[in-house]
C-alpha cells in the first residue's frame, strides 16, 4: 500500500511541476487577439488558437527572410526538408518583448519564385492573418536572449502554401515585420 501511495505523490508531484511550469510562460502560448469570447462554433478563441499553433517545431529550419527592429533580430523560419512548417525566431530580446509568427488565412498557388505580397493584398483577398505569439519571460531574454514560436502550418497539398512572416514587438512599444513570404516550388 505504501508503495502505491508513493508512486501516486510522484506522479501528482510531477503534473503539478509540469502545470507551474506551463504558467511560467516557458511554452510558447498561442495569441488568439480577443481573449476567451465563444465563436459560432463554441469553442473559445483561445481553444482555437491553439489548433493553429501546431507544437514546439522539431526539425530543421532556414531564415526565409529577417528583420533587426529596435536592436532585436526577428527572422521567419520555415521547414528545410518538408516544408510543411514555419514559426517566428527572434534574439537579443529583453524580458516582455514579443514575437509572433503570422500567417495568411487563404493559401497561394505556389510559382517558380518566391513571392512577398502586401499586408493590404493579404487582408483584401486572403481573408487576413492570424497568429501565434511567444512573450519572452526571464529565462529567455537573460539565459538564452532568444525566443521561437509555435508553428503553424506552412504548406498545404494542391501545390498550396500560406504567407508567413514574423513580427517583433519590444516592450518599449512599436512593431517591426518581416516580409511576408510566400514559399515557392
Amino acid at each position: 500500500m505504501t508503495k502505491n501511495r508513493t508512486t501516486t505523490i510522484g506522479v501528482a508531484s510531477l503534473l503539478l511541476a509540469a502545470g507551474a511550469l506551463g504558467a511560467t510562460g516557458l511554452p510558447a502560448a498561442a495569441d488568439s487577439g480577443t481573449g476567451e469570447a465563444r465563436t459560432a462554433t463554441g469553442t473559445s478563441n483561445a481553444q482555437e488558437a491553439r489548433a493553429f499553433c501546431s507544437g514546439p517545431g522539431v526539425g530543421i529550419y532556414r531564415d526565409s527572410g529577417h528583420r533587426t527592429y529596435k536592436g532585436r533580430f526577428t527572422s521567419i523560419d520555415t521547414e528545410s526538408l518538408r516544408d510543411k512548417k514555419a514559426r517566428a525566431y527572434a534574439e537579443d530580446i529583453v524580458k516582455g518583448d514579443k514575437v509572433q509568427v503570422q500567417r495568411s488565412i487563404k493559401p497561394f498557388k505556389m510559382k517558380n519564385h518566391v513571392q512577398h505580397p502586401s499586408t493590404k493584398y493579404i487582408k483584401e483577398k486572403k481573408g487576413g492573418y492570424k497568429s501565434c505569439s511567444k512573450k519572452a519571460n526571464w529565462f529567455d531574454a537573460n539565459v538564452r536572449d532568444w525566443m521561437v514560436t509555435k508553428t503553424v502550418k506552412l504548406q498545404i497539398g494542391g501545390n498550396k502554401s500560406y504567407a508567413v512572416r514574423s513580427c517583433v514587438f519590444p516592450v518599449s512599444g512599436g512593431k517591426g515585420c518581416t516580409k511576408w513570404f510566400v514559399d515557392h516550388k
